[in-house]
């Protein structure tokens, strides 16, 4: 499968992202436009890491996409149809360290990925005042058109964040996809991260 921005290569995205150096105690929570944005993640025991080879496959039915995933990260599913996907608690660690976030937006399929980006950013800006967006470019994703950014903010734990996001739009729908950990541990995660992301696929519901 092609790499998870195509022509962006993780190199490149680890050098962008190590200029500057967010998932205290992660929550589920009920606004729909901050879990889409910043939004924490809730925190439960999790099993030792295992192997890459026996990843699960997690396929969402409703709003059709598929990923797979670690089978030592833990999986939700939110009242919003949201999916999270957190990462093991290191030792001596009380919370997670990192986790993936995917929710699927219905919008008009009159809307554009411009009018969309723009409305996202703007989300963010009224977020998080504190917001540093490190990266804002337009890529590919799954052969669509995409929007990929990298910033950091102050989360609802007053503690400082990190966070990807990429969203890009296929016919009716948004599709938002959300990395997110602490300053420390961001680019140890992405690695795991990416290859979920390159499993990714949407598919056409009956």
């Amino acid at each position: 499968m092609a790499s998870l921005f195509d022509k962006i290569n993780l190199t490149s995205i680890l050098i962008a992202l190590s200029i500057l150096t967010f998932f205290a105690i992660f929550q589920v929570i009920d606004h729909v436009e901050y879990n889409l944005a910043f939004g924490s993640f809730h925190e439960n025991p999790i099993i030792p890491i295992t192997s890459e080879s026996e990843f699960l496959t997690y396929d969402d039915i409703i709003t059709g996409f598929s990923m797979k995933y670690p089978p030592d990260w833990e999986r939700s599913q939110h009242i919003d149809k949201s999916v999270t996907f957190l990462a093991p608690r290191e030792s001596n660690s009380d919370t997670n360290p990192a986790g993936v976030g995917i929710m699927v937006k219905d919008i008009g399929s009159n809307t554009t990925l411009t009018s969309f980006t723009n409305a996202q950013l703007n989300t963010l800006k009224d977020l998080y005042p504190d917001i540093q967006m490190l990266q804002s470019i337009e890529t590919i994703f799954l052969g669509h058109p995409a929007h990929m950014i990298t910033f950091t903010a102050t989360d609802n734990t007053q503690n400082l964040r990190k966070a990807m996001q990429i969203w890009f739009k296929e016919d009716s729908k948004a599709y938002l996809i959300l990395y997110k950990s602490d300053n420390e541990r961001f680019s140890k995660y992405l690695p795991t991260v990416d290859k979920m992301l390159n499993s990714f696929y949407t598919y056409k519901q009956e």
